[in-house]
């Protein structure tokens, strides 16, 4: 920080609550959070970045002060502030870690007197006694009129109680400026800044129709807050597209709990019984420090809340390269809470069922004997406003629902990509269990540095409707040519692919060779 002179704590001026605030996320990463474990999930939401504008009216008295911003997200990235409507910009800014937390409170309050108050485990009567904090958090030492004693250790049930709140110690993040300001008078100013813990992705759930060649999409914007900081009627944007950000190294907000150095335990036994002591002050004392949450799956450490309407859906936008969504209407995003969104209501988007088989996976089978596999089930869809679609699909999870006996049953879910418009995608279901594919090398030879083989491969379709096969093979090797094949084939990833068409219970043989530069 720039060296000015010291301010006193008389001359801090808090500001009152932010009027309006507005916020913008940007996404982190592209895998969906249902794939990632606990810890990756919490990972991945923490890296998200939010831009947060606040407008505050302050009355600011002539001269020097210290102009505090409490309340500000706990993931602020200090270097990122800016304050609009001083008259002469900010002289010092300081973002304050230190919460006020059992442990800092212990901790700031070393050789200051407290009071203790005892209740006798038999007869239930509180006692109460003057003390000195000698020593804590960890371990926590007071010396009374009788003596240094333990805070703890007795098995009773101890509380301590203080005059006042340390200076430096907040309930809330907090945000000061150090400010010259020449003309007292009320003032409008603009807070914003960069925080990370915020994360956003898409959700999808599609619903296959009893036509079986469209579905029904629903789209979600799913909002994700990790951290302890509320975002209340907010008007919210979000950015979809890959922003090229630098590594930023964001402390983690200074708490602290307390514990015990008592031998044996309680000194009565030696168990794990741990009786509270609670720590109490004449300023309200603040919620526990939250628990990193993790999104979308434990949903028991979180609220889950879905806002809006389908007939009230998120804006579309252009913002240079990327891809802004404005929320209809201002929405509060709570601390830990996933808060959802509509964006996309399609209805009728046309698909086709394949039944795909890369089938690279056995080229290296060289006993001749044929193997057996199943191929994927898979939707294949074509984002084209003549399909159903035609909107850009930000990456995320989607869901398949199909109708079974009236109700509707999960036939699949999968990572999305981002799907710009014009784009093929698909969607994988699972494995086939009715149809199968036995593969079967049935002759290899070598010629003048070649390499060529020849597959045989048996399709079955053991279902009661007609069913298309898509057989890949990957083109991938040196010099690769087909030698062998029926077509027309199509190009996919690099090798051909053909589709081939079973009716029920039908039994097929497909042959096809290739050759490759050794």
């Amino acid at each position: 920080m720039s060296g000015v002179g010291a301010v006193s704590l008389a001359d801090t001026i808090p500001s009152p609550a932010a009027q309006k605030v507005a916020i913008t996320l940007y996404r982190d990463g592209d895998t969906p959070f249902q794939v990632l474990n606990p810890w990756e999930r919490a990972q991945a939401v923490k890296r998200g970045l939010v831009l947060v504008t606040e407008t505050r009216e302050v009355a600011l008295p002539a001269g020097r002060h210290t102009l505090r911003f409490d309340g500000v997200a706990e993931g602020l990235i200090p270097q990122s502030a800016a304050i609009e409507g001083l008259p002469d910009g900010a002289i010092e800014r300081n973002y304050d870690y230190a919460l006020l937390s059992p442990g800092k409170l212990l901790e700031r309050s070393l050789n200051q007197p407290v009071r203790i108050t005892r209740v006798n485990r038999k007869t239930g009567k509180a006692t109460e006694a003057d003390a000195i904090v000698r020593q804590g958090p960890d371990g926590v030492v007071l010396q009374t009129a009788e003596g240094i004693e333990a805070l703890g250790c007795s098995g009773g049930i101890e509380r301590l109680t203080f005059e006042r709140v340390p200076a430096g110690l907040s309930s809330r993040p907090s945000l000061s400026a150090v400010v010259e300001i020449p003309v007292a008078g009320r003032r409008v100013l603009t807070l914003s800044y960069l925080a990370i813990g915020l994360n956003w992705q898409a959700d999808y759930v599609a619903r296959i129709r009893p036509d079986g060649t469209s579905l029904d999409l629903v789209g979600w914007l799913t909002l994700v807050n990790s951290g302890g900081t509320s975002f209340d009627n907010a008007p919210t944007q979000l950015v979809a597209g890959k922003l090229a950000r630098e590594a930023v190294d964001i402390p983690d907000a200074e708490t602290s709990t307390i514990s015990r150095q008592c031998w044996p335990m309680d000194t009565t036994h030696t168990g794990s019984r741990r009786p509270a002591f609670p720590i109490s002050a004449y300023a309200p004392p603040p919620p526990p420090p939250p628990a990193m949450a993790a999104p979308m799956m434990d949903r028991g450490v979180e609220e889950i809340m879905v806002t809006g309407s389908r007939a009230k859906l998120a804006e579309q936008s252009e913002l240079g390269d990327y891809k802004l969504y404005t929320l209809p209407q201002p929405v509060t995003v709570a601390a830990r809470q996933t808060k959802q969104a509509a964006f996309l209501d399609l209805k009728a988007v046309r698909f086709t069922r394949l039944y795909s088989y890369r089938i690279d996976d056995y080229s290296d089978y060289d006993d001749g004997d044929a193997i057996e596999t199943t191929p994927t089930v898979l939707l294949r869809l074509k984002n084209l406003k003549t399909e159903g679609l035609g909107q850009p699909m930000p990456s995320g999870a989607v869901a398949v629902m199909e109708t079974a006996g009236g109700r509707p049953t999960l036939a699949g879910e999968q990572a999305l990509r981002d799907v710009a418009v014009g784009q093929p995608f698909d969607i994988e279901l699972g494995q086939a269990m009715d149809v199968v594919v036995r593969p079967k090398l049935e002759r290899e030879t070598e010629r003048l540095g070649r390499t060529r083989r020849d597959y045989a491969i048996e399709l079955i379709n053991a279902k009661t409707v007609p069913v298309t096969l898509e057989l890949r093979q990957d083109g991938g090797r040196d010099d690769f040519k087909l030698t062998a094949g029926p077509k027309p084939f199509e190009l996919r990833d690099g090798g051909p692919a053909w589709r081939i068409t079973l009716p029920p219970g039908e039994r097929r043989v497909f042959r096809y060779g290739f050759s490759y530069k050794d």
